[in-house]
């Protein structure tokens, strides 16, 4: 043999012997299904019914999903919700959170809204079924006026308070019975029925807890200056007024409200007037303590314990003419709490000293002090 033609025989039985390492077996490939719709919700406002869902990020396996369709059902009627509901096809960004509204439907109209994400023409799975019964449009408040107190910004409105709307029952599906037993009665707590491998029986699912009584009252909606109303402040104000203390001065914030009856579904009544406000400190100072008031050679002396405000900026020395007339006769700055003033011998002088801030704000008098300046 030559030499030629066995290295060509080596090579061929190097290439039919087994490669190194072990190999795993082959991955499936990532299906392109994408994830549930994620956060529907159907809210009432005023006469517009609004939608809003979250799309998903994702495929069912993790895979990035690429701009997405969502499909809305609406069903205003009672059947299968494929074949009864009215469909719409929406084109969104993963993960983009979208907000819907059309035309309010007549009130008494039970409405059931599903959602599902479509990609490259692969359909996800319907999320979470919601549902709403239209009532009639909620008369929204107005009046809304804003202004300032010592620590909070004060709203004010008129209005009707809505009623309390019923809480709907719903009505309990029957568990189909395994063959050979009877059926169950609505009403009654499911059975545990024995799997056909004779695996323990399954628990029946744990009922959801009852919400909480929601009171009917107002919803409050803040913006910045140059932004936009989204979610309404914690709680529902129960009365025509409120007190918002999270604006701090320098701010400018502006105010909706609107009537709410229910907060899940949010059945809501269309907004007020909008009231605006600059935030300003409005809050004064403590009245100075420990005025003190003696005659000197040159004048009288009057000295006070210093403020413990953080903001403050001075004092106002204040003479008490006759009849009960103030007259200022000096500001002092901060950290100086003493004052002469050079009066005329032979009287007898009255005085009072009040706190000043950087904002402006001037504190109440003083407890005044009398004094006699010998001639």
């Amino acid at each position: 043999m030559s030499r030629f033609r066995a290295e060509m025989v080596l090579a061929a039985l190097l290439g039919m012997a087994p490669a190194c390492g072990k190999k795993g077996d082959p991955l499936p490939p990532l299906r392109p299904t994408p994830a549930a719709v994620t956060g529907l919700r159907v809210a009432q406002r005023g006469d517009q019914l609004e939608i809003r869902f979250t799309a998903p990020r994702a495929s069912t396996d993790g895979a990035r999903l690429p701009v997405l369709e969502v499909e809305l059902l609406v069903a205003d009627r009672e059947g299968d919700l494929p074949k009864v509901a009215l469909t719409r096809r929406i084109k969104v960004a993963p993960g983009e959170t979208v907000a819907e509204s059309q035309p309010l439907p007549p009130p008494g109209t039970a409405l059931r809204v599903a959602a599902r994400a479509i990609a490259k023409g692969h359909q996800g799975r319907p999320g979470e079924l919601v549902r709403l019964t239209v009532v009639p449009p909620l008369s929204p408040p107005r009046g809304l006026a804003a202004g300032l107190t010592a620590e909070a910004v004060s709203l004010s409105w008129e209005g009707d308070v809505p009623a309390p709307l019923p809480t709907p029952v719903p009505t309990p599906t029957p568990t189909p019975p395994p063959p050979g037993e009877p059926a169950q009665a609505p009403g009654e707590p499911a059975l545990p029925t024995a799997s056909p491998e004779g695996k323990a029986p399954k628990a029946p699912p744990t009922p959801k807890p009852a919400p909480k009584p929601f009171t009917p009252g107002f919803f409050i909606y803040r913006r910045a200056a140059g932004g936009r109303f989204e979610a309404p402040l914690p709680g529902a104000a129960p009365e025509r007024t409120f007190l918002d203390p999270s604006p701090q001065p320098g701010e400018s914030v502006c105010y909706e409200v609107r009537a709410v009856a229910s907060a899940e579904p949010l059945v809501e009544s269309a907004p007020s007037n909008e009231a605006c406000i600059d935030v300003k400190d409005i809050k004064a100072p403590a009245a100075p303590t420990g005025l003190t008031a003696l005659p000197r050679d040159d004048g009288v002396e009057i000295s006070w314990s210093p403020s413990s405000e953080a903001d403050l900026m001075g004092y106002r020395v204040y003479r008490v003419r006759r009849g009960g007339e103030y007259e200022t006769i000096a500001e002092v700055t901060v950290p100086e709490t003493v004052f002469l003033d050079p009066a005329p011998a032979g009287r007898t002088l009255r005085y009072v000293v009040t706190a000043l801030d950087k904002a402006g704000n001037e504190s109440p008098a003083s407890d005044p002090v009398e004094v006699r300046r010998p001639e």
